[in-house]
């Protein structure tokens, strides 16, 4: 990978010539995919259309040329064939990712969608590539191409250029950012909607690729996560089981009992007096 803080050159991500920005532009390149990203700052591209470009705004943008304003998040996916001159009245944070075609990935015939359009998927991969592209640079080369392809695969998953898989199908980095929020959040309410969007994927696509990665639907996972914390807390002494089910995400000391008991056969003060009886001392000699 090739990264670079200088500004981008006329043939960098998808031949789009771009505003001379010194310190503010950091390009990558990596295996048939081209990354450029602007900080805030003035924005103007000459995009000639050789290969298709996913634009994503991080703040809100007003088109020089007058226009309904940008919001935060928003982003195109932009197809060959189609030229365009893009360019901001105010400055703004962009991250463009240009791309060879590749198999399964079909491109809507016409830019789209609709300028404005925001995505949770999108808005989550774009912003993990920025992370990724300026704080760990070569070490993260193989997590920002799997990272890219995704965002790719999502951009044209809501422009309606891309087939539906046969199965489902939650990459690996993207299962281990969804149990890493799972687990950051575990005294919090969790929903499917926002694991989906951890993921950059539709609900229902999110529910059967989960279910079919790990076995247990998102309930049924962020369930036995809270049980394991919950015990390893009562292995590390915790005594109060009201303050215990808030921390770890039950409604109510009797929700956690009753789940408790379902999934280790006992209830969690009978669990606890068994875990003090095993590490007390013999009281008699051998």
């Amino acid at each position: 990978m090739t990264l670079s803080l200088t500004p981008a050159p006329s043939d960098a991500p998808g031949e789009a010539a771009a505003l001379a920005l010194d310190g503010l532009v950091t390009l990558a390149e990596l295996p048939e995919v081209w990354i450029r990203h602007q900080a805030l700052a003035p924005f103007q591209m000459e995009y000639d259309g050789r290969r298709p470009m996913v634009i994503f705004l991080f703040n809100a943008a007003q088109p020089a040329r007058g226009g309904p304003a940008f919001p935060r998040g928003a982003f195109s996916l932009l197809v060959p064939g189609e030229p365009r001159r893009l360019e901001s009245a105010e400055p703004v944070e962009t991250l463009a990712v240009a791309f060879s075609p590749r198999e399964g990935i079909r491109l809507p015939a016409v830019s789209t969608p609709p300028p404005g359009t925001v995505d949770p998927g999108v808005h989550a991969l774009a912003h993990e590539v920025r992370r990724v592209l300026l704080t760990e640079g070569d070490e993260a080369r193989a997590y920002l191409e799997r990272l890219t392809d995704t965002l790719i695969t999502r951009a044209a998953q809501v422009a309606g250029g891309a087939p539906a898989r046969r199965r489902p199908d939650l990459a690996p980095f993207n299962l281990r950012r969804v149990q890493e929020h799972i687990d950051s959040r575990l005294p919090e309410r969790i929903t499917v909607d926002e694991l989906a969007a951890v993921a950059g994927l539709s609900r229902g696509y999110f529910s059967r690729a989960f279910h079919a990665a790990t076995g247990e639907s998102p309930h049924q996972f962020i369930l036995a996560r809270r049980l394991a914390e919950a015990r390893q807390r009562l292995d590390a002494g915790a005594d109060d089981l009201s303050l215990l089910a808030i921390q770890t995400g039950f409604s109510s000391h009797a929700h956690l009992t009753t789940a408790f008991g379902h999934a280790f056969g006992m209830a969690p003060q009978a669990y606890r007096r068994r875990m003090a009886g095993l590490a007390a001392p013999d009281s008699e000699p051998r």
